[in-house]
């Protein structure tokens, strides 16, 4: 009897090698709604214009 038996090892690297497939595409699927969050935000800040204390910033600065 191996300590290591071939086919439960090729079946625990198999197992890691799905995990990390997994967490790559949770990964993908997060990054792109961060992306869409943060061009929402931009589109919504140029609709409304600058903040106020953003206005009041550049007026400090003048």
């Amino acid at each position: 009897m191996s300590l290591f038996d071939s086919r439960k090892m090729l079946y625990h690297v198999n197992g890691i090698r799905g995990k990390v497939t997994e967490v790559r595409e949770l990964v993908e699927t997060l990054d792109q709604m961060f992306d869409s969050f943060h061009r929402i935000n931009r589109i919504s800040k140029n609709m409304l214009g600058l903040y106020r204390y953003q206005q009041d910033k550049i007026r400090r600065l003048r």
